[in-house]
């Protein structure tokens, strides 16, 4: 009888936290893992009402469960900065391989200004970057897991029963359709920044015409590249913050993934991309809706570029149809989605203790998120290509 009075009084604040569209395995394994007193990376708050603590010439004092939390997000917060600051550092070894091996621009990049033809990268060139850049996923996904030690039950969501086949489908459509949209937005502001002689980023994709450089860089960029991003971003950085948030777990992963792509042009491109992946990603529960999302867009994207290369006519004419036809998916897909009892396209707002503007300025005024910032910004800088 005791017991049960005591538990009127007491506050578990990991208990109390549900997550949308997720199995027990994952609300168990969530709850365990913030449950951990020695991990700096889990956030939990257990209170008896009944005690107070007293400070000698400032009376009762109150530690409240935002504290516990702005303490557990800083930690957080320094981790992922740390974190992307080693991944930075990949980014930089790449570029200073183009400039060793006397190359006008990254192995994994057509600029705008080149979007007609491709170049003559050696082949080796294009096995070496992939092959750096791999190791910086690797590293950033094993540093991550090891330091939050994060379950794979939660790292790798499967979700409950919303995560079907035809929401992932139509996850998939909807994602299309922000490429679309993606796309033209990008053409559009690379047009504006060459009229200030400022090249933009076409598409990430080996500029070489080597058979076996063009089947690599399908590999890698529509494939590879996808699944160890999604790991990384969706997987361990997004549902490592959902313990402070959904809506502020979306955010950050989108900010993270959009700030590794060193482009003004296509920054913006990808946060969009990331938050729709986000948002499909806690809606399904599955990191496997994350995957499809990123692959088959790509893929898409990346096919019409390669035939807009070898035939502008025929890319111009394929890529206007295919458009269409997304579109018209897309308008079906948002009416289905539409017309279901209780779907939104945002995200439940179940947060946390703190307002999201109070994180938001936590995230900000973090010395390692703005040190990676800071360095971003000067990674974009020196990687900007001018017109001529």
């Amino acid at each position: 009888m005791s017991s049960k009075k005591d538990k009127e009084f007491v506050r578990n604040v990991a208990r109390e936290r549900t997550y949308q569209n997720q199995n027990e395995e994952y609300e168990e394994a969530y709850f365990k893992w913030r449950s951990d007193e020695s991990n700096q990376y889990s956030f939990n708050y257990v209170h008896d009402s009944r005690e107070h603590s007293y400070m000698a010439g400032r009376g009762y004092i109150k530690r409240g469960a935002d504290t516990a939390e702005s303490a557990t997000l800083h930690n957080c917060l320094r981790l992922l900065g740390a974190v992307m600051l080693v991944m930075l550092m990949f980014d930089v070894i790449n570029f200073l391989m183009a400039v060793y091996f006397d190359l006008d621009v990254p192995a994994n990049v057509i600029y705008f200004s080149e979007r007609s033809t491709l170049g003559d990268m050696p082949f080796s060139v294009c096995v070496l970057f992939m092959g750096v850049s791999v190791v910086k996923y690797i590293t950033a996904i094993v540093v991550y897991h090891m330091r939050t030690k994060l379950p794979l039950k939660v790292a790798l969501p499967k979700g409950n029963a919303t995560a079907t086949g035809s929401f992932k489908f139509n996850a998939v459509i909807i994602m299309l359709m922000i490429i679309v949209v993606g796309r033209l937005s990008n053409t559009l502001l690379s047009h504006i920044l060459g009229v200030v002689k400022v090249d933009s980023i076409y598409i990430y994709m080996f500029n070489s015409r080597d058979a076996k450089a063009v089947l690599l860089s399908l590999v890698y960029n529509c494939i590879l590249l996808p699944v160890l991003c999604e790991i990384f971003f969706r997987g361990l950085v997004l549902q490592s913050f959902r313990q402070f948030g959904d809506s502020f777990a979306v955010v950050v992963a989108a900010v993270a993934c959009g700030l590794s792509f060193y482009d003004l042009s296509y920054m913006g491109y990808a946060m969009l991309c990331s938050v729709v992946i986000g948002m499909f990603t806690v809606r399904s529960g599955s990191i496997v809706t994350a995957i499809l999302m990123h692959s088959v867009s790509t893929t898409v994207n990346y096919l019409l570029v390669f035939v807009g290369i070898i035939s502008s006519a025929t890319g111009r004419i394929l890529t206007i149809a295919v458009y269409m036809v997304i579109c018209a998916g897309a308008l079906v897909v948002y009416s289905r989605l539409n017309s279901r009892k209780g779907w939104s396209f945002n995200i439940e707002r179940n947060e946390s203790e703190l307002p999201f503007a109070k994180k938001v300025e936590l995230m900000l005024s973090s010395n390692t998120v703005a040190m990676w910032f800071v360095c971003a910004v000067v990674m974009t800088i020196v990687s900007m290509r001018f017109l001529t």
